[in-house]
């Protein structure tokens, strides 16, 4: 069970107001709508970047209603290692981004630490500007890298002359814009739109995504079983594939065997090999159809390596 620390009298008396305000409304349930079906909430321990109000959190919990079996990481590798090392236990983390594309931590970690994907579900990501000043006059503010990445167009813009302040996570932007407001450093703050509802006198701005569709795929993985059951009737199918030997038009017989079962890829992408310099693998997703198996057996006897991710449905969008 997930203890969430008790914020004492004399605690609460060093926080401004608004940090304060901050600090308990992180700890309520976030107001997104969690699917009806809740397929997570009998597992004992669900692993997520923390801390509460993260985007990864919102994912959470959207699967799992025991919100006491959320265990909140310090980063995303984290997460995948102790999902890794805990039996009974899922983690739910992004895996790719509609502006900054793949999570390649989360992506090699399927492989290296031997996850499977179980679900997939979109969440749409809304950022927003909190600031303590007139823009122009702010010369710092407190962003994670992601959602930096994300409102390159908008800081170029309006934060052009500030410092940019990397953070653990965006609830960790809020959270050191509030404490360090008493210092009266003129600093704005990029963080996730359900955070500002209460805090409405420091909003500069909202929406401020590069991209109005700004969405992440987040999946929910697990420990890879000896004999893993997969189903492939399942909506989707994820791929680490690896060739024997490099050689001329190795793309395009693999391409050539995924078209002649008819076979849809919804995602291909090389990524190092990590184990011989300039060598490559890849990452493929497919739409499963009645030849899927068929078709991953012509890969292994046409010399490549196929090793599935995961065979799973795609829930409805956030």
């Amino acid at each position: 069970m997930i203890v969430i620390p008790r914020i004492s009298q004399a605690t609460k008396s060093n926080c401004p107001p608004d940090y304060e305000g901050l600090i308990f409304n992180l700890m309520r349930p976030r107001s997104a709508e969690p699917y009806h079906c809740m397929p997570y909430s009998h597992i004992p321990k669900v692993f997520t970047l923390g801390p509460a109000g993260t985007f990864s959190d919102q994912a959470a919990r959207q699967v799992c209603s025991n919100f006491d079996a959320i265990h909140y990481t310090k980063n995303f590798n984290e997460a995948i290692v102790r999902v890794a090392e805990t039996p009974n236990s899922v983690a739910v983390v992004p895996i790719e981004n509609s502006v900054a594309g793949t999570v390649t931590q989360i992506q090699d970690a399927l492989v290296t630490e031997e996850l499977i994907i179980l679900d997939e579900f979109p969440m749409r990501i809304r950022y927003a500007l909190l600031a303590n000043a007139p823009l122009q006059q702010v010369t710092q503010f407190f962003a994670h890298e992601q959602a930096y990445g994300q409102t390159l167009q908008y800081t170029a813009r309006h934060l052009c002359s500030a410092d940019h302040i990397y953070t653990r996570s965006n609830t960790d932007s809020a959270t050191q814009f509030f404490s360090t407001s008493e210092q009266r450093i003129p600093q704005a703050a990029i963080v996730p739109i359900n955070l500002v509802e209460e805090h409405q006198d420091f909003v500069v701005a909202q929406d401020i995504q590069d991209y109005p569709n700004n969405t992440t795929r987040f999946v929910v993985v697990r420990k890879r079983e000896d004999k893993e059951q997969l189903d492939f009737r399942q909506r989707k199918t994820s791929l680490f594939i690896e060739f024997e030997t490099d050689r001329a038009g190795l793309l395009y017989e693999m391409l050539s065997i995924f078209n002649a079962y008819r076979i849809n890829l919804c995602r291909l992408e090389s990524r190092p090999s990590k184990r011989i310099p300039w060598s490559y693998v890849f990452f493929v997703d497919l739409y499963n159809n009645q030849e899927s198996q068929r078709c991953l057996s012509d890969l292994e006897h046409s010399g490549f390596r196929a090793k599935i991710l995961g065979c799973y449905d795609s829930l409805p969008r956030m």
